[in-house]
């Protein structure tokens, strides 16, 4: 055989093995399904906190669905350590297909830089049920990204009260149900007792909790022109944590960095105000040993006046698409998995509140906590905890200072309202 034909011949065969090693890795690596075929590899990339049970599903959809196979990387649970590396990898054209956003501030963010594939028309495309995510998807939509679909939901957040069984049993009082406010000061105040390391705190209110949130059930905001609610809300807290002492006050809170969670556990205190991750929390130191509280929930009280149940908080968790991904279609279908009711019910068998609300997705919930009360999540209208405004992260320090003073006693409501308002005129005229 003439050796440079031979020579020419074994090049054109190691080019040609380039070429097609090429093409099969594209972005991705290549994955191979049981018939041999070559299967959609995904990258999605997530915090820490979600593996436990985003691992749950994403393999039932790898299960599901043989030509596409989901792989999955965490970072960091900080917030800020993670949006510093998604946007990295954003930037410098990784692998990634598939990522998810924690919190409203997040979402604008990602969808302000052009970091999300814009999913409307597949949305409406794929006549996708909306309307399941509830109210605040909606608000948050309109507001932040002019009614466009840049990610899909699939948790959310809702406030309510937790209660120690054994406390209300020994008062011989009945167990909470639908309060108002004011009747859950009266309430606390009558369950206060004893002093110094001995104080059975009727109530509970955390000092890193700052959302207005009886304000927020009566539709005002920290972005409104007029702020009265909010300023009632402030004297209200002084009422819990000064006036009755119902409360540990915020002084002793911040000063002596006490751990909330710890201190329900105790079973020194009779009710707590807190969201659904409360549920997670007791029931996985319930399962360590760490307490043998029981406990069970009741809805958040309500403002003067109000009749229907409302809480605070919204969807708080989404997923999106990088618009880099050499795999759009397949990336959605995954999205559409994760969002929607399937997906839903394998996040409510863990127990956390997903954010796609149905008879199957409330089962899984209620079958997975074990609490009776714990239906109260789907069964309120829900008001979103932060406006979905770009410079919603800015507005909320501005009113933490002045919360602040207010709660350390060096300033009243009044003053502490006018000097928000002063300061938040600076932040949105930036």
């Amino acid at each position: 055989m003439n050796k440079k034909k031979s020579f020419i011949s074994l090049m054109l065969i190691a080019s040609l093995g380039l070429v097609l090693a090429g093409c099969g890795s594209g972005n991705n690596d290549s994955a191979v399904n049981n018939s041999g075929n070559e299967k959609t590899v995904l990258e999605y990339y997530t915090w820490t906190d979600e593996e436990a049970y985003m691992q749950k599903v994403v393999e039932a959809f790898n299960a599901q669905n043989s030509d596409i196979e989901v792989r999955m990387t965490t970072f960091s649970n900080d917030a800020d350590e993670y949006n510093t590396k998604i946007m990295n990898n954003l930037s410098g054209g990784s692998k990634m297909d598939v990522y998810s956003i924690n919190g409203t501030s997040s979402l604008g963010l990602y969808s302000s830089k052009n970091q999300l594939v814009d999913l409307t028309d597949q949305i409406k495309a794929a006549n996708l049920d909306v309307g399941a995510y509830g109210p605040s998807f909606q608000d948050i939509t309109e507001v932040l990204t002019k009614g466009k679909y840049y990610a899909l939901p699939y948790r959310t957040s809702q406030y309510a009260l937790f209660y120690n069984k054994a406390i209300f049993s020994q008062a011989g009082i009945d167990v909470p149900s639908q309060m108002t406010w004011d009747q859950y000061a009266e309430l606390a105040k009558s369950l206060t007792k004893g002093e110094g390391a001995d104080t059975q705190w009727g109530g509970y209110y955390a000092d890193w909790l700052t959302a207005p949130l009886g304000a927020l059930q009566e539709g005002t905001t920290i972005l409104d022109d007029s702020l009265d609610p909010v300023g009632n809300w402030l004297d209200y807290l002084d009422r819990l944590y000064y006036k009755d002492g119902s409360h540990m006050s915020y002084k002793k809170m911040k000063a002596e960095s006490i751990d909330w969670i710890k201190q329900f556990e105790s079973g020194n205190v009779a009710m707590l105000i807190n969201g659904e991750w409360t549920l997670n929390m007791l029931k996985a130191d319930i399962a360590a040993g760490k307490t043998d509280i029981d406990f069970d929930m009741a809805p958040l009280p309500l403002p003067e006046g109000t009749n229907d149940p409302i809480t605070v908080g919204g969807v708080s968790t989404f997923i999106g698409i990088n618009p880099k991904s050499d795999h759009a279609d397949a990336a959605f279908k995954f999205v559409q998995f994760v969002t929607g009711e399937k997906g839903g019910a394998i996040i409510a068998e863990s127990s956390v509140l997903p954010a796609y609300s149905s008879d199957k997705t409330k089962e899984a919930f209620l079958n997975a906590t074990g609490i009776q009360g714990s239906g109260y999540f789907f069964e309120t209208n829900t008001v979103v905890e932060n406006q979905p405004v770009p410079q919603i992260d800015e507005v909320n320090r501005v009113y933490n200072e002045q919360r602040d003073l207010f709660l350390f006693q060096e300033q009243d409501s009044g003053t502490a309202i006018q000097n928000f308002l002063k300061n938040r005129q600076s932040v949105l005229n930036r």
